[in-house]
């Protein structure tokens, strides 16, 4: 009895360790953080050295707060210019424009795929051309500072909404390929197609004077209400970058005299369903520019969790690194490393800071350590790029080794925070074991308050 007792008793253990082993293989449910979780630590330190709850609409400077967007000081102004319909609008100008500037075609060539202008006088004339395939289209310019903006700032001015109900103004051509010749102002039930298929054909031309402050910088955009998108010169603002349209350049042909040609798609196929020519007025009145890609630098600080009740431990210098994502990746500029701890950037070993920056662990970099009696040096930026697809800096890991194993650090919403961007690359982080709060005293309102989340460093 006592034998089958034992037995029994041995299978049961074994069952139990086998449930035991299979419930941690395939339960997901993570196991409760236990007393010494180092992240678990942290975030009860940090959550008492700001002295409360972090916000609940806190973000860390992760994701973009609302506050208000500064504008170019001068207003644009966009007029039907009316003047010179009858003198220059005529059917020359339109053959013009079929023969040298074909509806589909006109871009293949571009000079740039992507575009804005720069200029020198006060005001330029320029033609807006379409056939009646993009006559619910609304087109317009968007302009900014760039001594104080970026094409991020820019302001919109409409030119004109629903080109086809628009009709006051313009000249309005049809062709006809048996007789051979532009007609002006056939009725609109005359029957039409794209500029360069058979049969009847229909363009218009409305003409406009761009008048704003010549230090700016200008570009055109369409709205196609169809699809509810709007496609720009400068391609950096298309949706995925997409380059839709092209600058042909300056032309002379025909009656198409002294203007730069250049057109715009109002779908998602590369084309020139509006065709736009604009009169320089002067060798120097305006000139193209290619867009360079609008960076968005921040500074990324981080505290590598490694802290006790000391408020010196939250200087939040272990790593400091500038991020700009670009096509493909990200750039990125090492300018600190404040931790004798290993640090390593995207889950990459060969980017473990102190070898990025050539010293021993135990040596911190650029944040006074030696100074204040501590091993430390003094190192130029590290810059560096990193490839994949990231669609926020935030996704960019940055990891420190505790307790045998890599641990992220975070920045998450609501929750305290061992990593903080900040949009300001004359920030300056605190030097070793100097209080991130004492350094910048609005740190704790910010964190429990979300108080100038634009300023809180300033």
């Amino acid at each position: 009895m006592k034998r089958i007792s034992k037995l029994t008793l041995l299978m049961l253990a074994t069952a139990a360790l086998i449930c035991s082993c299979v419930k941690a293989q395939f339960d997901p449910t993570p196991d409760p953080p236990t007393p010494d979780d180092p992240v678990e630590i942290y975030k009860s330190s940090f959550k008492k050295y700001v002295g409360g709850e972090i916000s609940s609409s806190q973000v860390w400077g992760f994701y973009n707060n609302i506050s208000a967007t500064t504008r170019a000081a001068d207003p644009a102004t966009v007029t039907v210019n009316t003047s010179d319909y009858s003198s220059e609008l005529t059917k020359n100008y339109f053959s013009t424009i079929q023969e040298y500037f074909k509806e589909g075609e006109a871009c293949v060539d571009a000079t740039y795929r992507s575009y804005e202008f720069n200029r020198e006088l006060e005001s330029n004339r320029v033609d807006i051309i379409y056939s009646n395939i993009t006559t619910d289209d609304v087109v317009g310019i968007y302009y900014y500072d760039p001594a104080t903006e970026t094409v991020a700032d820019a302001a919109k001015v409409e030119m004109v909404s629903d080109l086809k109900t628009n009709t006051s103004y313009y000249m309005q051509y049809s062709w006809y390929s048996s007789g051979s010749e532009w007609v002006a102002n056939m009725p609109a039930d005359a029957g039409y197609k794209p500029w360069t298929e058979w049969g009847a054909q229909r363009l218009h031309v409305r003409r406009f004077t761009i008048t704003m402050n010549p230090s700016y910088r200008y570009g055109f955009y369409v709205y196609n209400p169809t699809t509810g998108k709007t496609y720009y010169s400068n391609k950096y603002l298309n949706e995925n970058e997409a380059e839709l349209g092209g600058l042909i350049g300056y032309q002379n042909v025909g009656y198409v005299e002294d203007s730069y040609v250049f057109g715009l798609s109002d779908d998602d196929r590369p084309g020139c369903e509006i065709l736009f020519a604009m009169s320089r007025s002067g060798s120097e009145a305006v000139s193209p520019e290619k867009p360079e890609p609008k960076l968005e630098w921040k500074r990324i600080i981080c505290e590598d969790l490694n802290v006790t009740n000391n408020d010196t431990d939250f200087d939040f210098n272990d790593i400091v690194l500038d991020v700009a994502l670009v096509d493909g990746g990200a750039q990125c500029v090492l300018q600190a490393a404040g931790a004798t701890l290993k640090i390593r950037i995207n889950r990459n070993d060969e980017l473990e800071v102190h070898k990025m920056f050539g010293v021993d662990q135990k040596v911190m970099v650029n944040t006074d350590a030696e100074k204040h009696g501590m091993s430390g040096a003094t190192k130029d930026p590290v810059k560096f790029k990193l490839e994949g697809s990231f669609s926020s800096i935030n996704d960019i890991a940055i990891e420190v080794f505790r307790n045998n194993r890599w641990i992220e650090m975070t920045a998450p919403p609501a929750d305290a925070a061992s990593k903080i961007a900040v949009d300001d690359m004359n920030f300056e982080w605190p030097y070793e074991r100097q209080s991130i709060k004492k350094k910048y005293p609005d740190f704790p309102v910010y964190a429990t308050k979300n108080a100038k989340p634009d300023s809180w460093w300033k």
